[in-house]
């Protein structure tokens, strides 16, 4: 019987698609000034549940190297660190702790940065400007969901789209740490936005807005090189089956596209350039191998590649650096195993465990509803954009051997908000059974909203129902721990009057900046230690053969949500 009736919900939307606009537009939401306010409202009050958590929680265990990243642009106009991740997300990061005087302070390797936060005296302060870096793109990618989403399915499904978007805890746990994972959301779904938009009227104008949105979403984080390709190759599918294309005005302005993204690119690497005799030894070895190593021939090649400039060098490092560690693999662990390279299925089981259940259910029910839509009017494209992203960044998800959180295919979650919005006003016009649809759409939509506010402030160790009482045992990297809880065990331990501790933790920290006691790190195959001890939940689920002497040992208490204290005699 219900699948009867959500059959007959689809074809009835079919039959009338602009049912969603026409029944709810009339009144207060469709004016500037009506959902203008909404839309303030919705981001100060996420604004101010990110900004609550800033002093809950310790700098994560990479927040110190994307702030250091960002301190050496600022600082000495290279960029060396780490270039395996582009610098727009830790330019930004770095900015307030550079203008409040954290310096460059030589680093070779994002292990030892840690001690930067602590350079001025002032951790709590350089690390809460770091983190105020990110609050900017948390607002754009917020503006995306609603301006998309108004596009295409009107302004009350924008409103409950950015609704949806600003309770989610994931994105309100990467929102409020000093990394690039919220950067890249907003600035890859502009991109992909500005994409549908150039398609759908290729001019000047929107070239260069998908230009330089492409630009800059590659200069936030690699993975725009994998998921813009993999995510316009349907669109343009679509587009061309559409039968209302314009494939001469897209070339035509293909040229801009190209340009504009450059320059973007380019910029946030301050324009650097390296002959290619630095970038790469190619052109020696082919020209060795051709003529001879000690013929004039490869003299010539070789003055002639020494004056060829290179742009971006750090860039292509970069691609080069994440190919191979994600070659290598890191250790993962899901559902109770350990695993070097992970699962193919790591980002499924994420997502369906750290996704509140209502939003699973309404971005279902919007797919469903977009897809007949789209299959009944070929002409309608735009509509089945958001979903193909989402499709087709978790397919690339599957090879990845990088399984250290949903945080990696982040986007996805600006997708599923504007699926799940236009399920929900789906369900709101619905004229057969209103009252039983409607009910069901408020039911849902509070039980969004609770489930939101239960979380606060431990949005990073949100899991939905699916998670059980102990998730620990489904997932734990990055996804449940990221070291957050350092500030939390301090403040246990004062409470107690513990004056010396040792700790099993994964990451790296200063313990006088957190005011620790008297403190030994635990090493992996440490001897058994006496006295108070406490072990990151991370390192005890991730490495449990570094500390065999635990096993059997009951914890005097769980601070937090990832350490656990234990007394040894």
């Amino acid at each position: 019987m219900a699948s009867t009736e959500i059959r007959t919900l689809d074809v009835e939307v079919a039959e009338k698609p602009a049912q969603t606009e026409t029944t709810a537009s009339a009144g207060f939401l469709t004016r500037p000034a009506g959902w203008t306010i909404c839309l303030s409202l919705l981001l100060a009050v996420a604004v101010l549940r990110i900004v609550s958590t800033y002093h809950v929680f310790n700098a994560t265990i990479d927040e110190a190297s994307h702030i250091a990243g960002g301190i050496e642009w600022w600082d000495t106009g290279k960029y060396t660190l780490e270039t395996k991740h582009t610098p727009l997300a830790r330019v930004s990061v770095a900015l307030g702790p550079y203008l409040a005087g954290v310096r460059w302070m030589g680093f070779k390797k994002w292990q030892d940065t840690f001690p930067i936060l602590s350079s001025t005296g002032n951790y709590w302060h350089n690390l809460t400007l770091g983190r105020i870096g990110v609050l900017p793109y948390f607002i754009i990618a917020t503006l995306v969901v609603f301006f998309w989403t108004k596009r295409l399915f009107g302004v009350p499904a924008a409103v409950l789209a950015a609704a949806v978007f600003t309770k989610l805890p994931t994105i309100l746990a990467h929102s409020s740490v000093a990394t690039t994972d919220v950067a890249l959301t907003a600035m890859f779904c502009w991109s992909l936005y500005s994409f549908t938009l150039w398609l759908r009227e290729p001019n000047v104008r929107t070239a260069a807005q998908f230009g330089v949105a492409t630009g800059l979403a590659l200069s936030t984080k690699l993975s725009t090189v994998v998921f813009l390709p993999a995510c316009t190759a349907p669109i343009i599918v679509m587009y061309a089956m559409s039968g209302k294309h314009n494939w001469r005005a897209l070339l035509r302005s293909f040229a801009t596209v190209v340009l504009f993204a450059f320059l973007a690119l380019w910029a946030v690497y301050r324009f650097s350039h390296v002959p290619l005799t630095q970038a790469t030894g190619l052109p020696d070895r082919v020209a060795a191998k051709v003529f001879g190593k000690s013929s004039s021939m490869t003299r010539a090649a070789h003055a002639v590649a020494s004056h060829v400039p290179v742009p971006m060098p750090e860039l292509f490092d970069g691609i080069r650096n994440l190919r191979d560690q994600n070659h290598a693999g890191t250790r993962g662990y899901l559902f109770g195993q350990i695993r070097i390279g992970g699962w193919w299925y790591f980002f499924f089981a994420g997502l369906a465990l750290k996704t509140p259940i209502a939003v699973l259910l309404l971005a279902t029910l919007g797919s469903g509803v977009v897809l007949r839509r789209y299959w009944a009017d070929r002409e309608n494209w735009e509509i089945a954009a958001p979903f193909a992203a989402f499709a087709m960044i978790m397919l690339c998800s599957t090879p990845a051997r990088l399984d250290s959180g949903v945080r990696y295919v982040l986007p996805v979650f600006v997708f599923l908000s504007i699926l799940a919005a236009f399920g929900l006003t789906t369900l709101w016009v619905q004229d057969k059974r209103r009252l039983m649809w409607r009910t069901t759409a408020a039911v849902l939509f509070a039980w969004l909203t609770v489930s939101s506010a239960l979380a606060h402030p431990d949005y990073l160790a949100y899991f939905n129902e699916f998670g059980g009482k102990d998730p620990s045992h489904k997932i734990v990297v990055g996804d449940l721990d990221w070291g957050q809880d350092l500030t939390r065990l301090s403040t246990y331990m004062h409470e107690h009057s513990i004056q010396r501790v040792s700790v099993a933790y994964d990451g790296f920290f200063v313990p006088e900046s957190l005011a620790f006691p008297e403190t030994q790190m635990l090493e992996c195959g440490a001897a058994r230690p006496s006295g108070w001890v406490a072990m990151e939940l991370r390192k005890e689920r991730l490495y449990p053969e570094c500390y065999p002497w635990l096993s059997g040992q009951p914890a005097v208490a769980k601070v937090g949500k990832t350490m656990s204290v234990y007394y040894l005699q």
